[in-house]
């Protein structure tokens, strides 16, 4: 092969590579192939170069007066040598650099798009939770009514009701709310922690509905619709309903149970 054409053909790839790399759209930094090349064809030039210059330094001059001229090979040469070290030097840098700015926009890239899915999930995840508690509120039973608390301490006829059934409360933790169809719900802790819900009804008085739970645990009171009045425009309840008051802790809510009407 003639060494002139391989050495054209090397150049033609060393051009073409310098395009990829040092022209107005660079490439190169996606093909980690042709970065290696690029810094090979480089370094062969250089080598090349070099050994070229060193050995026409070296060659004898021609006679004066001979008529002979330089040989075309050190024109050729000294018109490609750079004009200083400094312009080599950086020849095997842009390969390193380029790799490292495709690695850095390769994590960068990865970075976004995890970022993007965790944004995804956070946003599935709060619209499932809204959506969970907006079917839960519409499914849960809507109350009759609440009833807010309206005292704090204790009166004579809810220690007498209380005396009666045999509890033993602790007087500080008793809550009173408002009365519904002429009875009142009434709250306490007893000296062994457990909460307590009684229906008291002044009338008698008597109290309806006691229960006493551990904390945690549902707390509620039933009594029957004879025991409540129909005052205050209320329509009186079918035999054998129930009235159900549910304590919250800052209100009571109150369900209504109507008995279904006999057939004959």
């Amino acid at each position: 092969m003639d060494p002139s054409s391989s050495r054209s053909d090397a150049e033609r790839e060393l051009d073409e590579l310098r395009r990829r790399a040092y022209g107005p759209q660079p490439d190169i930094q996606s093909d980690p192939a042709a970065l290696v090349r690029l810094a090979e064809l480089e370094a062969a030039r250089t080598a090349s170069l070099r050994a070229a210059s060193s050995s026409e330094v070296t060659a004898p001059a021609a006679a004066p007066g001979s008529g002979s001229v330089a040989h075309p090979t050190w024109t050729t040469f000294i018109d490609e040598w750079p004009e200083s070290a400094t312009s080599i030097t950086p020849v095997a840098k842009p390969s390193a650099g380029l790799m490292s700015s495709a690695w850095r926009g390769r994590i960068a890239t990865q970075v976004r798009r995890y970022s993007f899915m965790a944004t995804a999930l956070a946003v599935f995840v709060a619209v499932f939770v809204a959506a969970v508690i907006t079917v839960a509120w519409i499914v849960r039973p809507r109350p009759d009514a609440t009833l807010r608390p309206i005292a704090d301490e204790a009166d004579s006829a809810v220690f007498t009701m209380l005396v009666f059934l045999g509890g033993d409360a602790d007087p500080s933790s008793f809550r009173g709310y408002q009365p519904y169809r002429g009875v009142e719900p009434w709250f306490s802790v007893d000296k062994q922690g457990l909460q307590c819900f009684m229906i008291i009804d002044r009338s008698g008085p008597f109290v309806e509905g006691a229960n006493c739970v551990p904390p945690g645990v549902d707390l509620f009171a039933d009594i029957g619709a004879d025991f409540v009045s129909a005052d205050d425009g209320n329509e009186r309840l079918p035999n054998g309903s129930i009235v159900r008051f549910h304590y919250r802790g800052d209100s009571v809510d109150v369900f209504l149970y109507p008995a279904s009407p006999k057939t004959e």
